[in-house]
């Protein structure tokens, strides 16, 4: 059976060049055992506001969870505008699942009228999931048939995994057009190769516009023992978060040499009656410190226990006097004068 005119031909082709295009969607790889938090970058679409973001992203339950990913003053309004094309981030909770992470089955859209699957992926969420991601995660037959009303789970891009033995925040950057990995890396604070290899080998040719690429933020140090419900918490820097059931704020800023800050909240506890006492050594505070110089100790956060209402600290060093690596990433080299001046002498001798 033979088409009567052109048209149909250029119909199939668009048809198969958006197949094609869609249905090689990034995968970020994700092998770990434990879920984490992550990050997905949105770029708005109209202009509205905070409240409209969060009910979008209807897996952000709290707004102080999206004003810490975007490092916003914690007591700014629901009703702050955001303008169009402006990228916040939404903070996820990824988990991993046959080597492949995903925000595990939210948020959850309810169609609308003329919406369809490629317009729910690529405009309504910005292109940070395709649509043949959707219709998997939802076991949808037909992509074109979908019911005004029905609820899709939005299986939004993320991973837990260590990058180069670091333990960092993975972030899903939209790629804006005529971007490269050059751009890409020096703006998140990371390099080509790490970019390309994370994304399946990448290229500046391969790179798509308007879709997802796995970004590595670099995440603070913490003391939190491994038994505590939120080790490991990996804070980006320039961002903070509330934890131990939102009666500790941390804070991540590389100023302080990649090492966790945090301190009551003042905020009133979401699963306790009250939050808990907070106190290292010679009653020091969480947040406070003593003594001076590089004797001087932090009162750290470390943990807490639900079973026994508990928040958990330590005593820590002052980051900034780490013999090991400085804020610079240049490791600090002791040098002994006197040893230095004994060689010079020795190799003077034998060379007269």
């Amino acid at each position: 059976m033979g088409f009567a005119s052109g048209k149909p031909f250029l119909l199939l082709a668009l048809f198969i060049a958006l197949t094609l295009n869609y249905s090689t969607a990034q995968i970020f790889n994700c092998s770990s055992p434990r879920s984490c938090h992550a990050l997905v970058g949105y770029r708005v679409v109209n202009n509205t506001d905070l409240d409209g973001i969060q009910s979008l992203f209807n897996n952000v339950k709290n707004l102080r969870n999206l004003l810490g990913a975007n490092n916003l003053n914690s007591s700014t309004p629901r009703t702050f505008n955001v303008s169009a094309k402006q990228v916040i981030k939404i903070p996820v909770n990824c988990v991993c699942f046959n080597g492949t992470g995903t925000s595990g089955g939210v948020p959850v859209y309810k169609v609308q009228p003329d919406d369809g699957l490629y317009h729910i992926a690529a405009e309504v969420f910005s292109g940070l999931v395709l649509y043949p991601q959707i219709q998997q995660a939802n076991g949808i037959v037909d992509a074109n048939k979908i019911e005004i009303g029905q609820e899709l789970k939005i299986p939004l891009p993320c991973s837990c995994d260590e990058v180069n033995g670091e333990k960092v925040v993975h972030y899903a950057h939209v790629v804006e057009s005529g971007s490269t990995l050059a751009v890409i890396a020096r703006q998140f604070g990371t390099d080509e190769e790490t970019l390309s290899r994370l994304n399946g080998g990448v290229t500046d040719s391969t790179l798509k516009a308007d879709q997802a690429i796995d970004v590595p933020l670099k995440a603070c140090n913490s003391s939190i023992r491994s038994d505590s419900p939120d080790f490991p918490l990996l804070v980006a820097n320039g961002t903070y978060v509330f934890t131990a059931n939102n009666c500790v704020k941390c804070t991540c800023d590389a100023a302080n040499n990649w090492t966790l800050q945090c301190e009551p909240s003042g905020n009133k506890p979401s699963n306790w009656e009250s939050c808990p006492t907070m106190q290292c050594e010679n009653n020091l505070t969480l947040g406070n410190s003593t003594g001076s110089g590089c004797s001087r100790s932090i009162c750290s956060y470390a943990g807490y226990s639900n079973s026994t209402t508990t928040i958990f600290t330590t005593l820590a060093q002052d980051p900034s006097c780490s013999t090991s690596t400085p804020s610079n990433g240049v490791p600090r080299i002791s040098l002994n004068w006197g040893l230095l001046f004994i060689l010079f002498l020795l190799c003077f001798h034998l060379f007269q």
